[in-house]
């Protein structure tokens, strides 16, 4: 209440100091409020202390992918646990983090962390349409430590579209296979010292699933985002901007996928039993930012930058959780069908549920999500003599929560393949809350001294998150558990330019995790983060590091997506002692020209290695399956040791054609060691995807995107509950017109 009363007081001062204004913003004078680069941009991004990637609005455009997952497979260090082939829910990693739900890394949109609960519930549900931004930053090493509460892997910053000085504007209509529709379209200008920018998006598709008993596969998702600002011009130049976003989403997804023999025949094939599967949510979102730049004595430019934002997210997801049998579970069906016959025939509608134990547990796992907070930084260049600094010092509060009311009624399967449900069987099954506030506090200096720069930064958090349990019946508070956190993380990073085309670079710093609040004793999540390399730039910019990742408590936190969780144990955590992940990234890109065709080629590959060093039982199922013995040495599920990433193109007279080659080797299912068996492996697979544009004149183009186009059948997970396969071959066509 605290935040919103001052985001509604601050907002309607800077509209009053606008209007009292008479200042004409020119754009040499203009405070470049757009761009909230974590790497500084691309020129910078060469010098960093650690590992970053920047992938430009060009870079967007080249395949027009409209699921995040596909844009960062051109990043080094990254691990991805596809699910729906379109990216509506991503399962992203980084260095060797668990991808599920990406609730190990740090999320932002313009540097403001976009998660639903970050700290109290950090599974993201939420993730910020690709089709609107205008850049991603992926950014690794020592300076993540400015960007918590996760800072083991790294954190991703998406930047939304910016605001134009002048009057500018774009449509852009998309269709293609299975009824995939997309329109885009955004206008924006500044006028004097008011600018604004309105954008308005729409992606929906059928789905290529198809229900057994041809139900809807498909989603919709609609997104509106408004921003304006204002600019005082002066002895202190101030800049506000206001950005207010709309987005829902309905979606016919399930976390029910095949046995392997069933994938094997007919990939696209989806059980009658998912056939009421849905998922609606909405998500609001509100940012004030207030930017000052202050005029130092030796002329050089300081800015202190504030944000006030508030999140709120609600979501209701009806999927089928089980049988109502305390022996027979869907795993154990889809991993033995013949042994559970009858209850494989009515998972797949085949038959009717002949007893109570054949019924079908179908959940709503409704929750409410609120995110909210203040921040500020102050970057300030200091200059000692031939020593340069550039120090920043950041602050935030910040607190968020999420409300559960997950509910469960039995359904008997038809002979049809419909479903109807039991009368009398609604239960509620789940009643808790949990609340995150947390102080973080940082500084960091970046020291220039001839030809090598070194950074140093400290951060410091003091986090208490609550949970309480209500009675399901009662609604009467049951317990209530209390975790309090405080945690100092140093990170020291050194880049020196050896010569004009080499630098190396070298980083050590403490990574951190917090824990939730919830049953036993937790500890957070720790781990003393290595990293050494070099940057040649001869031939194109080749970067190769190394990283070591060697934690001091490994940890997990349960959620139903991991399809062993139990729903009473939603949001526990789990500690697994040590353990270790090491890797190898490398990127190398470059660009040529014969007979005035271009030629742009991009390479990136990963190496990546982990696994525990300590023995204990995965009791939730965190780590791999409920109850399963996870002895020292055996290496850490969905973990692929290489991912490569091919990229090249032909540009020439009206033409853009590109390709894309990703390859991913085989991943572990459950955790485990020596060669994986075949029960237990995501196989490695080979996709290629290709794009075409065509120039109509210097305001209209005509493309043609085409994912996975050779057609491959492959497998990209076997949870939460079964096989689930990548996205088929899909071909779209798209026309942009700038006006």
């Amino acid at each position: 209440m605290l935040v919103k009363t001052y985001f509604y007081f601050v907002s309607f001062l800077a509209v009053t100091i606008s209007m009292q204004s008479h200042d004409i913003m020119a754009e040499e004078n203009a405070i470049d409020l757009n761009k909230v680069y974590i790497t500084g941009g691309a020129d910078q991004r060469l010098t960093q202390p650690g590992s970053a990637t920047l992938i430009d609005s060009l870079a967007l455009e080249k395949f027009e992918y409209t699921d995040i997952n596909r844009v960062l497979n051109a990043v080094p260090g990254v691990n991805i646990q596809e699910e729906d082939g379109y990216g509506l829910r991503p399962n992203i990693g980084l260095r060797g983090t668990s991808p599920e739900r990406s609730k190990k890394i740090t999320i932002m949109e313009d540097g403001i962390l976009t998660g639903p609960a970050p700290y109290s519930a950090p599974a993201a549900y939420y993730f910020p349409n690709i089709s609107r931004m205008s850049a991603v930053e992926v950014f690794k090493g020592p300076s993540t430590i400015q960007y918590g509460p996760a800072t083991i892997g790294g954190a991703i910053n998406l930047l939304s579209r910016t605001m134009p000085y002048n009057s500018e504007g774009e449509l852009d209509v998309q269709y293609g296979s299975d009824n995939f529709q997309r329109i885009n379209i955004y206008q924006g200008q500044q006028v004097e010292n008011f600018g604004y920018l309105v954008e308005v998006l729409r992606v929906s598709a059928d789905g290529f699933k198809e229900l057994d008993n041809s139900g809807d596969t498909g989603f919709v998702k609609n997104d509106f985002n408004l921003k304006t600002s204002w600019q005082v011009m002066g002895e202190v130049n101030h800049q506000f901007q206001l950005k207010i976003g709309y987005a829902d989403e309905t979606s016919d997804e399930t976390y029910l996928g095949l046995t392997l023999d069933d994938f094997n025949m007919t990939p696209k094939r989806r059980y009658a039993a998912s056939s009421l599967d849905l998922s609606e949510w909405v998500h609001q979102q509100y940012q004030f930012t207030h930017k000052a730049e202050l005029s130092l004595a030796d002329y050089s430019t300081g800015t202190v930058t504030t944000d006030v934002y508030h999140n709120k997210f609600d979501r209701d997801w009806f999927k089928v959780n089980g049988f109502n049998s305390s022996t027979v579970s869907i795993d154990d069906v889809l991993k033995s069908p013949s042994l559970y016959q009858s209850y494989y025939n009515v998972l797949t509608g085949s038959v009717a549920s002949s007893n109570i134990e054949e019924q079908l547990a179908i959940g709503n796992n409704a929750r409410e999500y609120v995110s909210e907070g203040i921040q500020s930084k102050v970057n300030m260049p200091i200059d000692f003599g031939a020593v340069g600094n550039e120090v920043e010092v950041g602050v935030r509060l910040h607190r968020d929560n999420v409300k559960r009311h997950h509910t469960e009624q039995n359904y008997s399967m038809l002979n049809n393949g419909e479903l109807v449900p039991i009368e009398g069987s609604f239960k509620t099954t789940t009643t808790n809350s949990d609340e995150a506030t947390a102080v973080a506090v940082y500084i960091q200096n970046e020291m220039q001294i001839d030809d090598t720069k070194i950074t140093f930064g400290v951060r410091h958090e003091e986090i208490k998150t609550t949970k309480i349990v209500y009675g399901n019946l009662s609604g009467i508070k049951e317990s209530e558990q209390l975790l309090k956190q405080s945690i100092t993380l140093p990170g020291v990073g050194i880049y020196n330019q050896v010569s004009k085309s080499l630098g190396v670079l070298a980083g050590v710093y403490q990574g951190f995790t917090a824990a939730t609040a919830g049953n036993g004793n937790v500890e957070p999540e720790q781990s003393t983060n290595y990293e050494i390399g070099l940057r040649y730039t001869e031939h194109g910019p080749l970067e190769v590091i190394g990283f070591l990742n060697d934690y001091s408590q490994f940890s997990g936190t349960c959620s139903f997506s991991q399809g062993t969780c139990d729903t009473s144990n939603t949001g526990e955590q789990t500690n697994a002692g040590s353990a270790f992940v090491y890797g190898i990234e490398a990127s190398w890109s470059n660009e040529a020209v014969v007979a005035d065709i271009k030629i742009p080629l991009a390479l990136t590959y990963t190496y990546s290695y982990g696994e525990f060093a300590e023995e204990f039982t995965d009791a939730t199922g965190v780590f791999g399956e409920q109850g399963q013995v996870i002895e020292a040495g055996y290496q850490i599920a969905y973990l692929p040791e290489h991912r490569l990433n091919l990229q090249a193109g032909m540009q020439f007279d009206r033409w853009d054609v590109n390709v894309s080659m990703l390859y991913q080797s085989d991943m572990r299912n459950t955790p485990g060691e020596n060669n994986i068996d075949a029960a237990d492996k995501v196989p490695a697979y080979t996709v290629f995807d290709l794009s075409a544009k065509y120039r109509l004149a210097a305001n209209c183009q005509l493309y043609m995107a085409m994912d996975n186009a050779l057609g491959k059948q492959y497998i990209v997970a076997a949870k939460p509950y079964g096989y689930r396969p990548g996205k088929p071959r899909s071909i779209n066509l798209g026309v942009k017109y700038q006006f």
